[in-house]
């Protein structure tokens, strides 16, 4: 454990042939799956809350469970800011009813930007784990390569702020009195 802070636990770990941690941040939110689900799947608003995100975009939805998505991440001068092309899948467990969103790197599957470095490699999801009606449990963790020239060093200094921002940022919003509560119909409930 890293980070113990506003009820977000942060957690890193090294990963065999990389240099890069592993990041694991999880929180106890008071809200549905679908409303959190619903925040996570709306692309387009990650620059509201995502830590360092200035662009996201959904690429192609091929239907209610999976797609590709675009995001730009701003890096401080003189990094250059990167950017990622994923693919994620949604599932829901019948019995245990946690909802996972599998996220990958797909480097190549828009051509790269000049004035930004594609992130080769992305790995990670999303838990939505219900604790009650209405309390479910979020455990965000990804493993992803910087690319370019930026030293494992610096990367790891600062592997802690992206969970933590997030998981903030995401807590603050589905527990938000002003954001509507969602249900999605395929999603199950407690």
């Amino acid at each position: 454990m890293k980070k113990d802070s506003d009820g977000i636990k942060v957690y890193t770990r090294d990963v065999k042939g990389s240099s890069i941690q592993e990041f694991r941040g999880e929180v106890v939110a008071k809200s549905n799956l679908s409303t959190i689900l619903y925040v996570i799947d709306n692309i387009a608003d990650y620059p509201k809350w995502m830590y360092k995100c200035s662009y996201a975009e959904r690429l192609k939805k091929i239907n209610e469970a999976s797609g590709y998505a675009y995001s730009v991440l701003d890096q401080s001068w003189p990094v250059t800011d990167r950017d990622a092309c994923t693919f994620y899948y949604v599932t829901q467990d019948s019995n245990s009813l946690v909802v996972t969103i599998n996220i990958k790197g797909v480097c190549n599957y828009i051509p790269e930007k000049p004035d930004r470095v594609r992130m080769p490699s992305i790995k990670g999801s999303w838990q939505l784990i219900p604790v009650s009606k209405g309390v479910t449990k979020i455990v965000y963790q990804i493993h992803s390569e910087a690319g370019g020239e930026v030293p494992a060093a610096l990367v790891n200094m600062f592997v802690t702020n992206t969970p933590y921002y997030n998981l903030l940022n995401l807590k603050k919003i589905v527990e938000s009195p002003l954001y509507p509560k969602k249900v999605m119909e395929h999603v199950k409930e407690l």
